[in-house]
């Protein structure tokens, strides 16, 4: 075998594995040779406001609010890494950055409630949307969270 022949060959699917192999999001998946790993928050996450399964939200709700369980997770090291974004059929709406919020008087599910919230506006009437969170970096699939409609 003529090894001139193959080391350009060689070379480029070395280069490309190489290329895969880093182009992940530390998750597993990702890169050219996979998907990405859904964004895990690093605990439980799920809507205040509106609530899980509400109707009849307004279609100029201001922002978003989720509450995590803890602050020892990804949201409260890198909020504003992260942000909410709501889907209905083909369209998505993206949110503002997560920014922490207080809500005494919320909805508290977890022993350790902590609360952010997502600027949003502008939202179609008579629409149901899944709601999930993302990171601005795009490293991962949004993960969903809860849902509600207008």
């Amino acid at each position: 075998m003529n090894a001139r022949r193959y080391a350009p060959k060689a070379l480029a699917l070395g280069c490309l594995l190489a290329f895969a192999a880093c182009s992940g999001n530390g998750l597993g998946g990702g890169g050219i040779l996979g998907g990405n790993a859904t964004c895990q928050p690093g605990t439980d996450v799920t809507l205040a406001n509106p609530r899980q399964g509400q109707t009849g939200v307004s279609t100029n709700p201001g922002q978003i609010e989720i509450v995590a369980n803890g602050n020892n997770n990804s949201l409260a090291f890198n909020t504003a890494q992260w942000y909410v974004v709501l889907t209905s059929g083909f369209s998505t709406i993206n949110g503002g950055s997560l920014v922490p919020y207080s809500d005494p008087g919320g909805y508290h599910p977890y022993a350790s409630d902590f609360f952010y919230t997502s600027s949003i506006s502008g939202l179609p009437a008579g629409t149901s949307f899944n709601v999930a969170l993302a990171r601005s970096d795009q490293s991962c699939t949004p993960a969903g969270i809860g849902s509600f409609s207008t």
